[in-house]
């Protein structure tokens, strides 16, 4: 049977903004990005791919053990550009493979190779094994090798995360143009850029992946809620990361959950709602309304690792206003908080310093009412990594052995039976050779 589903479509100023000149060619529709799987549940999954005009489409899911036809559907792409695709494909079986065939205006889309592999996850207490990856800062138009793509795919990760700087926007507001309607253009031609990058494409093919943005990929660099495009920024980034959710009513933006097996995901916005350095503290990063919500979905949450991923290194003090240490009103805060009501399993994954390492803030001495908390930095992914003598300027007590000034990325493990959980925190080189490994009890991330 042919379901129909409502695809996202663009506001009105950016189809005035984007409307083909008088004259345009008509052109046999073909791919231009993806496909591409996004947010991923037990029972369904997310598909983006861009086409290159508006066009009539269709897409047949298929069980890629036996071929037979799961569900079909079909939709209409409509301009104006990018001519995006984004539909969820439901009623699927939890911890499965999937396929796809897609057909434009009629016509079969050969699909680039690897074949994408949709894996549906786990269901929340079946107790499987998961494998998640993430990392940031990738300057893919000046670092171009495939490598370190290639040895995150052969992970085979059931998710990626980017968390911030998925590529980069110029660093100077003069770079970009002067209005509104054209620096949307400007911004969304970049996304393009990136998306087509041949690195990216296997890791698209095997795993989920998800994204929120830091400085580069929202706007100029050190940005912050002053940024003059943020609302173009934030259209784009909705355009090409279909993610579970964009902020929440009065407080568009990138955070959002979801949640893998056991596993819970937060991604955090720590730019939209960010204060200059220079306002007075105490100062915010992620906004009253965001924290409300954090809190509001870790309170409710049962997972059993609970995964709070944010651009800028959560634990350690860093000069500047490029770390959680120049917000730290707001850090203790939060902290204090996930203490104050027996938050379980937290665990902290950020990125941006170019350089990798992990930190831990030990557990209270005094009392029982804390554990210890970790906080996994993986960056860059591919982009220039700080070289060691700046870094040493840098001190952090609460790095756990050294960092790593190479390019390099993170993996997280979840395994063991339930109710004997365990988490493996990873950074891993280019070659996929491991830097840094911990292993942590769930029954250590609890405060009795």
């Amino acid at each position: 049977m042919l379901n129909f589903v409502k695809f996202r479509t663009v506001t009105v100023m950016a189809i005035l903004m984007f409307l083909a000149p008088p004259g345009t060619t008509a052109q046999a529709a073909h791919l231009v990005a993806g496909p591409m799987v996004g947010s991923l549940t037990a029972h369904s999954a997310r598909l983006w791919f861009e086409i290159n005009n508006s066009n009539r489409v269709k897409v047949q899911c298929l069980d890629a053990n036996t071929g037979q036809l799961q569900s079909a559907y079909g939709f209409t792409v409509v301009g104006p550009p990018p001519f995006v695709a984004d539909l969820n494909l439901a009623n699927l079986r939890s911890d499965h493979d999937y396929r796809i065939k897609v057909n434009l205006g009629g016509a079969p889309v050969h699909l680039p190779r690897p074949p994408l592999v949709i894996h549906t996850a786990p269901a929340r207490n079946s107790g499987a094994a998961i494998t998640l990856a993430f990392g940031s800062c990738a300057n893919t138009a000046q670092y171009a090798s495939p490598r370190i793509w290639k040895s995150i795919a052969a992970t085979q990760p059931l998710a990626f995360i980017f968390a911030g700087n998925a590529f980069y926007l110029p660093p100077h507001l003069k770079d970009f143009p002067y209005t509104y309607v054209h620096a949307a253009r400007f911004i969304m031609q970049h996304y393009q850029r990136a998306r087509h990058f041949s690195g990216f494409q296997r890791l698209f093919r095997i795993a989920a992946v998800y994204a929120t943005w830091d400085d580069r990929d929202f706007g100029t660099l050190h940005s912050n809620r002053q940024f003059v495009f943020r609302q173009q920024s934030l259209q784009a980034f909705e355009s090409y990361w279909p993610n579970p959710g964009y902020g929440i009513a009065h407080a568009p933006g990138t955070f959002c959950h979801f949640r893998l097996g056991d596993v819970a995901v937060f991604l955090l916005d720590d730019r939209s709602f960010r204060d200059s350095p220079k306002t007075p503290h105490p100062r915010t990063m992620l906004g009253w309304r965001q924290l409300a919500w954090l809190k509001s979905h870790l309170m409710r949450s049962r997972a059993t690792f609970k995964l709070i991923v944010d651009g800028d290194p959560v634990l350690s003090d860093y000069p500047g206003h490029e770390s959680w240490g120049n917000f730290h009103h707001e850090r203790a805060a939060l902290i204090n908080w996930i203490f104050a009501h027996d938050v379980t399993g937290v665990v902290f994954l950020s990125g941006h310093r170019r350089f990798g390492e992990l930190s831990l803030r030990p557990a209270n001495a005094q009392g029982f009412d804390q554990y210890p908390l970790y906080d996994l930095t993986s960056s860059s992914l591919a982009a220039a990594p700080v070289r060691a003598p700046r870094a040493s300027a840098w001190p952090n007590p609460r790095r756990v052995g050294v960092p790593f000034f190479e390019h390099n990325f993170g993996l997280i493990r979840v395994g063991g039976p339930l109710g004997n959980r365990h988490i493996i925190l990873e950074l891993k080189d280019a070659h996929g050779r491991t830097l840094i490994s911990q292993t942590i009890l769930a029954s250590q991330l609890t405060g009795g």
